[in-house]
């Protein structure tokens, strides 16, 4: 894609406010219009959130390597790279891609335009990185955005969609299309009073959702029950919640590995620790053989 081409996509999206919004009017009152899925009988496929109360306790690549574990089983998958304006499930995949979810605010663009075909044939929609524009994108664009990609679910057997981390509108947002939302966390102090937070945000907004906490990079598996017991004990008191069903995944130096040649760790090193815990709860999630935590 040329310079010129890329400035002026720069332009449009930063001018489509009043077309968004007519756009989002229109499918509310049920008009056929590019990416509306009001009034629509259509086929839903299993959504799954991944998110965190904050940055850095492994968030993405657990959502990018279980997108790559589902598609194993021969799943038609989709990955979506709701992080937005900070985008880089493209760059742990190793893809290089012109087009992101923010094209999508732009009325010639669909969800299928925009995916990327990465490894096992799994699509990917990147996020953005570096766009301030889509960063703070409003309810009005966020609803565009969210009616596009959703015309788009019923292709897939699984959606995993890789939310920012945090408790904002845009997650909110992303969190409401989930059955099952995965709660990445770590044992550290900092993060687990985010974790809390964040699981106050989803018993508030989305009380349906199958929470499922993953006490992530843990040393021990006593650390990691510590972690949980802790968690529990404030979310039974204060929001009313005990989740019985939580998963961990234990320290492994090959992510870091991994992460640095650009690939995913379960393709890079399949039988490490890491690796092999997120197939078992890749398995659990997507098949229900086990609601024991692990």
């Amino acid at each position: 894609m040329g310079g010129a081409a890329v400035n002026d996509q720069a332009t449009k999206l930063r001018s489509l406010v009043s077309d968004k919004g007519a756009a989002s009017v229109a499918c509310s009152r049920g008009k056929s219009i590019s990416g509306c899925s009001v009034g629509k009988s259509v086929h839903v496929p299993n959504v799954i959130a991944v998110t965190s109360g904050k940055g850095g306790v492994g968030k993405t690549t657990c959502a990018v390597n279980l997108a790559l574990i589902i598609a194993e089983s021969g799943n038609d998958v989709l990955l979506v790279d709701a992080d937005l304006g900070l985008a880089n499930v493209d760059i742990m995949l190793g893809l290089d891609s012109s087009r992101h979810i923010g094209h999508l605010l732009l009325p010639e663009y669909t969800a299928e335009d925009v995916a990327a075909v990465g490894p096992l044939g799994i699509r990917v929609i990147s996020g953005g990185s570096g766009l301030r524009e889509l960063a703070e994108a409003d309810e009005s664009e966020r609803r565009l955005l969210l009616e596009k990609l959703r015309s788009y679910y019923d292709k897939f057997h699984y959606v995993i969609i890789d939310t920012s981390p945090g408790i904002g509108a845009d997650v909110v947002d992303f969190l409401k299309e989930a059955s099952r939302i995965l709660v990445i966390t770590t044992t550290e102090p900092a993060s687990l009073r985010d974790t809390y937070a964040a699981m106050k945000t989803i018993a508030r907004h989305v009380p349906e959702a199958d929470v499922r906490p993953i006490i992530n990079m843990t040393g021990s598996d006593t650390h990691a029950e510590a972690a949980m017991s802790a968690l529990n004990e404030v979310a039974d008191q204060f929001i009313g919640q005990h989740y019985k069903r939580w998963h961990r995944i234990g320290l492994d130096p090959l992510i870091s590995r991994a992460a640095n040649d650009r690939k995913p760790f379960i393709r890079s090193y399949p039988r490490s620790p890491a690796a092999v815990s997120l197939r078992t709860i890749a398995n659990t999630i997507t098949d229900n053989q086990s609601e024991a935590a692990f």
